[in-house]
């Protein structure tokens, strides 16, 4: 299979370009080594100082200064490409790793498979085995809080789910994300959700854990555009979810360990520096 090219570009003055290549090593090691064994993908990620220097065939992932109101992160070009635009922040590297997790795993945007519906019942998300629904495969959401991220070196990446997530029951020893955080099909876990078309209704729903888990009819939120994919509906009603990835505060788990790696990094190079001498 012949690798996709995904083109990492700034737009902004928040992030340079050291800031932006550093960050597109990181991603290309999540594709290649994290993500390529479990889904069969093939990716690079490559940093870009213009547009103007992307060659033809390129996925762009824009860093911009600020989403627009009402504005999700992923999107198709007039020729149904793909590209996303995530906000900068201090933590703009775990909205890009999700939007290009999800970018490779699913290009249209449009991915449905099918499994038995979710509902809330007394706080808790449990299955209703009697009714099917179709789930749109968005690999990281149920899983997006930084609180199960991780780390490639001092760049914090999203956790994704692996197609696992999707079987029919739960199995011993089966892998679900990357991380472990999920431990059974359809599981979110809190700061996530998951979205599905009710095929009886045609709706879009979605189960968001934002607190306490709820159900929201998001096909009654907002009319759907007849040229976006369900992908970009879905995430134009999650504008701040997706806020909130590039901006995880400093006092966060997963902040402050990235700050330590990179205080343990910086101390081995003047290490190495001062033996160089």
């Amino acid at each position: 299979m012949l690798p996709i090219k995904v083109a990492l570009l700034s737009q902004t003055n928040a992030v340079g370009f050291q800031d932006l290549t550093h960050v597109a090593d990181a991603l290309s090691i999540q594709a290649t080594r994290d993500l390529s064994p479990i889904w069969g993908i093939s990716a690079t990620v490559t940093a870009f100082n213009s547009p103007r220097h992307v060659p033809p065939g390129y996925w762009p992932i824009f860093v911009v200064a600020q989403l627009p109101p009402g504005e999700g992160g992923f999107h198709w070009t007039k020729h149904k490409q793909p590209y996303a635009e995530v906000e900068a922040g201090d933590s703009w590297s775990l909205s890009a790793s999700h939007e290009l997790v999800e970018m490779l795993v699913d290009p249209s945007g449009n991915r449905l498979v099918a499994g038995p519906e979710l509902t809330v019942q007394g706080g808790n998300i449990v299955e209703n085995p009697n009714k099917r629904v179709s789930y749109l495969v968005e690999a990281c959401d149920p899983c997006e809080a930084p609180d199960y991220a991780y780390l490639i070196e001092d760049v914090i990446v999203s956790d994704f789910f692996t197609p696992h997530f999707h079987d029919p029951v739960v199995s011993t020893g089966t892998r679900y994300s990357f991380t472990g955080a999920l431990t059974k099909p359809r599981e979110i876990r809190p700061g996530g959700y998951i979205s599905w078309n009710d095929p009886e209704t045609g709706a879009m729903m979605q189960i968001q854990y934002f607190g306490q888990p709820r159900v929201v009819n998001l096909s009654q939120q907002q009319n759907m555009a007849a040229a976006e994919s369900l992908r970009e509906f879905v995430n134009r009603a999650e504008h701040e979810t997706s806020r909130s990835r590039s901006n995880v505060p400093r006092t966060h788990k997963v902040a402050q360990l990235r700050e330590a790696r990179r205080t343990a990094i910086h101390k081995a190079a003047e290490a190495w520096e001062a033996q160089a001498r």
